[in-house]
């Protein structure tokens, strides 16, 4: 993704000698920046910094390019998707026959009609361009190594002298040969929140599916083996009482055994929503799924044709407690499954005390393997209200209160050895127990932690030449360069199967078995002692390290690695987002049009009046 600086235009190549068309926003960009120079003039004359404008959405969720806010009409959740494929990022001209027509909710699956929601320019930001040293993921400007006039905005994943490796969508490195391969956990805990991705909202729930017989989500439970396609978790009565009005449930637990609510990732198909529209009843119950790297930013007119492929098992669960009752035994479980083990934080409200498990089940024993992975003592003691979150993320586990992590007295940190695939339970991957106490719990939030795509350009030697990008054959060339994660030819047969967790997990393990042998270290990404490996954060849609060509460097003499980009092109870090787009108000929350797309007057390019994005004005993490 290119990051242009504010009212410029970075020269781009033109073999064909026709000139350059002008940009529309031209105009608008020129007012900017010179009232953006004085901003900086004033706040950053103690150092260097510049103003950039991120057009598209590789880095999204963290940085919008070009996008539209929608309001989903399934379930009244607001999310953003990118449009920056309805213009063409040389010109800024409208690309009418790619106007953005649908999108598809993440929470609850709905399509939207988009064609006619407002379109926003992407994020400003201010770069510091004075660093000392730069740290693994941190959001870094840089020169593209093919097109060194041109900026690009990534995550630093991977540092000078290590070799990287993409597993399950963590990042994995190591310095030589005879090292363990290492997992790179994000110990910036606030930039690991910040940076997950919606799976589901509570507070958003599917209003009509449900009117019309779906099954929620979130439900009382209890767990019974034999119930494979719910991952062992029927409905059923027990102490919980849950309020479909109000998105609350009541807890009653007397001293004696767990009560569960438990989380099905129950997606629904376009027939539901059909029937629902209908206003019949629905007779095909939702079925419980993986959770996946689906991204709601990316859903395009294609259907969304490499969406949803990859279990994700890096998640996070956050909600209120409100404690009214402490009584003997008393016990609060979070639990969140991971395939072959179950992570379970066990919490003491009268005390503090807390305990995190790691629940092993091996294919030989009937009963788990219990080992304790960290212990401590949290703010949650005695009655009152707690916002609380719990996360498995990068085989970290950590518990916040009230916004704050809670310090163990020892690393809590898991180790996997091999692939970790994934299994029944894992339809079901979230669950809260209670014991000996009285409560309320609401504000229901799980999220997933950002899953790297290992799709790789593999030419037939590390340093080969890439297509020549200016050649009519370029895309057909350069896709068959491409290696996928799983084999693009196996899209398809690997969404067919996110509803059968063993055929899935038999699936992947073959595909990554063939990569191994056709591939073995090619798959790997050695950095050399002035190269950095970057990702963009929205990875199934971000031409980033993976996917870089490798054309005209050895053109201009530089033989850097494929993939890398040298320190020498480092322009500085990312430090916040100082103006994201304004929101529109009056004509019902459009604002009035004061310039349109050229080519499509009924189409508003920019929009008054409008109030500052409030929200958005934050450090980029």
């Amino acid at each position: 993704m290119t990051s242009v600086p504010l009212g410029k235009l970075i020269p781009e190549k033109n073999p064909s000698g026709k000139k350059p068309v002008a940009r529309e926003e031209g105009l608008r960009e020129t007012i900017e920046a010179i009232v953006i120079a004085f901003i900086l003039a004033f706040v950053f004359k103690t150092f260097e910094a510049e103003a950039f404008v991120i057009p598209t959405g590789s880095m999204a969720p963290t940085l919008y390019g070009r996008h539209k806010e929608v309001t989903c009409s399934g379930c009244s959740l607001n999310y953003t998707i990118g449009a920056s494929q309805e213009v063409d990022q040389d010109s800024g001209q409208l690309l009418p026959y790619n106007r953005i027509r649908q999108s598809v909710c993440p929470n609850c699956r709905h399509q939207n009609e988009v064609f006619d929601a407002p379109v926003f320019n992407g994020d400003r930001i201010v770069v510091n361009k004075q660093v000392a040293t730069y740290n693994r993921y941190d959001v870094v400007v840089f020169k593209n190594p093919e097109e060194p006039h041109v900026n690009y905005i990534k995550r630093l994943v991977g540092l000078p002298g290590e070799t990287i490796r993409i597993r399950q969508g963590d990042i994995y490195a190591r310095r030589s040969e005879s090292d363990p391969w290492t997992i790179q956990r994000k110990t910036n805990l606030k930039k690991q929140r910040e940076i997950q991705l919606l799976v589901y909202d509570d507070r958003f729930p599917p209003r009509e599916l449900l009117k019309a017989g779906a099954e929620e989500r979130w439900v009382p439970s209890e767990f019974q083996p034999a119930q494979k396609d719910l991952g062992g978790w029927p409905q059923v009565e027990n102490a919980w009482t849950p309020s479909a009005e109000n998105r609350t449930y009541t807890v009653n637990a007397q001293p004696g055994n767990l009560e569960w609510l438990r989380y099905r990732h129950l997606i629904p198909s376009w027939e539901h929503w059909d029937a629902a529209a209908d206003g019949v009843n629905i007779e095909t119950p939702l079925s419980p799924q993986l959770v996946t790297d689906f991204c709601g930013f990316n859903s395009d007119n294609r259907g969304g044709y490499d969406q949803e492929l990859f279990w994700t098992n890096d998640l996070t669960l956050e909600f209120n407690l409100e404690l009214s009752e402490i009584r003997p035994e008393a016990l609060l479980v979070i639990e969140l499954e991971e395939g072959v083990r179950t992570i379970q934080c066990q919490l003491n409200p009268a005390t503090g005390e807390v305990r995190l498990l790691a629940l092993n089940h091996r294919s030989d024993s009937s009963s788990p393997e219990e080992t304790l992975i960290a212990s401590g003592v949290c703010p949650v003691q005695g009655a009152g209200s707690y916002d609380l979150a719990f996360a498995n993320v990068d085989d970290q586990l950590t518990l916040w209160v009230d916004g704050s992590p809670v310090s163990l007295l020892s690393h809590s940190e898991l180790r996997t050895e091999g692939l970790n695939l994934p299994t029944d339970r894992d339809l079901a991957p979230v669950g809260l127990a209670a014991r000996g106490l009285q409560a309320t719990v609401s504000s229901l939030q799980l999220r997933r932690d950002i899953y790297y795509r290992n799709d790789l350009v593999i030419p037939d030697s590390d340093q080969a030449l890439t297509p020549d990008p200016y050649s009519g054959r370029y895309g057909d060339e350069y896709h068959a360069l491409m290696v996928s994660e799983a084999g693009r030819q196996s899209y398809d047969e690997l969404r067919s199967i996110l509803r059968s967790p063993s055929a899935y997990a038999q699936r992947y393990s073959d595909y990554q078995q063939q990569l191994d042998t056709t591939y073995g270290t090619r798959l790997e990404l050695k950095l050399a002692d002035d190269e950095y490996l970057m990702l963009g954060d929205n990875s199934p849609a971000s031409k980033d390290g993976r996917l870089f060509d490798y054309f005209s460097r050895p053109l201009r003499g530089i033989h850097s690695h494929r993939y890398a980009v040298r320190e020498t092109d480092l322009i500085g870090e990312a430090l916040c987002i100082f103006w994201p787009h304004g929101i529109p108000f009056l004509n019902n929350g459009r604002g009035f049009s004061v310039m349109s797309h050229k080519g499509d007057p009924n189409y508003p390019l920019y929009t008054f009046p409008f109030y500052p994005n409030i929200s958005r004005i934050k450090l980029i993490r």
